[in-house]
């Protein structure tokens, strides 16, 4: 955060989107993994929000981008801890967009689906299908709802299961 003031002056947005997985049935979860995928998942998110807060406050103006997961939509059996973490994330960026709004600071939450990255070690891959119905989808189409979220504030955008879907980058009409 000071080696972004001092290079401009000022801090518009922030994108938190560190994540760690953790997979397997909860009874076999090392609690010390748990711990530190509450640290970066959850602890992370809000040490680096609270970074920017001074900053966006002074201005009057800022943008949150919160990643989050698709596996909040459903009882994400073998994922239950991950699912966990990010869905503090959702609560977090509810609170956090109701506390920040009469400060100019909008949080929007993002749900993506299968992105293809080296996030679990890359376990998804272009052109692969994880289940039935699922596509993986590509790091450059994510992104682009994360700089539509930037630049409109909304409140929340869950990417669909599913190709990808030209335009949905752009901002509601």
């Amino acid at each position: 955060v000071e080696a972004t003031l001092d290079r401009h002056q000022r801090i518009d947005g922030l994108v938190s989107n560190a994540g760690v997985s953790l997979h397997g049935p909860l009874d076999q979860v090392e609690l010390a993994e748990f711990s530190q995928a509450l640290q970066l998942n959850v602890a992370g998110l809000l040490a680096v929000t609270q970074a920017v807060l001074p900053a966006m406050r002074k201005q009057g103006f800022g943008r949150i981008v919160n990643i989050s997961s698709g596996t909040t939509r459903r009882v994400a059996v073998g994922t239950g801890a991950y699912a966990s973490t990010k869905y503090a994330v959702n609560m977090l960026s509810a609170v956090l967009r109701e506390e920040l709004a009469d400060d100019g600071i909008a949080v929007s939450l993002l749900l993506p689906s299968v992105t293809a990255t080296e996030f679990g070690d890359g376990m998804f891959k272009l052109g692969a299908s994880p289940r039935p119905g699922m596509v993986v989808q590509s790091p450059d189409y994510v992104a682009g709802v994360v700089l539509r979220l930037l630049r409109t504030g909304e409140e929340s955008f869950d990417i669909p299961h599913g190709p990808e879907q030209p335009g949905l980058d752009e901002a509601p009409a």
